[in-house]
């Protein structure tokens, strides 16, 4: 038989606190959970959000990345890729255009990236 939960129960350090929330999995957030980009010596973690580059998705979610065409071809929004490279698609021919052998360094044009 289960005790019922009350408002007291549920403070923190009661035992029945402990078993309800200090015991319940929440998973935790690893490298899987988000890519990490780096633009001006700022760094950023991104949450993936699937078939989205990685401008619109860090806009989304309120960072302030610089850029401005969106079309892969000012290269205002070059970011180091610093984890979360499997997470991306495979370079295009306007990030091969633009950063060339910088793209051997992890670099990345972050409205051409697209979250798989």
């Amino acid at each position: 038989m289960t005790n019922k939960l009350t408002i007291g129960s549920l403070k923190p350090g009661s035992s029945a606190f402990n078993r309800k929330f200090e015991s319940s999995s929440v998973p935790a957030q690893t490298s899987e959970n988000f890519i990490e980009i780096q633009q001006h010596q700022n760094t950023f973690k991104i949450k993936p959000d699937r078939n989205n580059t990685v401008l619109n998705s860090a806009l989304n979610q309120e960072f302030e990345l610089d850029y401005k065409c969106k079309k892969g071809t000012c290269g205002k929004c070059r970011v180091k890729l610093l984890k979360g490279n499997s997470m991306l698609t495979s370079v295009n021919e306007a990030e091969k255009k633009k950063l060339g052998k910088e793209i051997d360094a992890n670099y990345r044009l972050a409205c051409q990236a697209v979250f798989k």
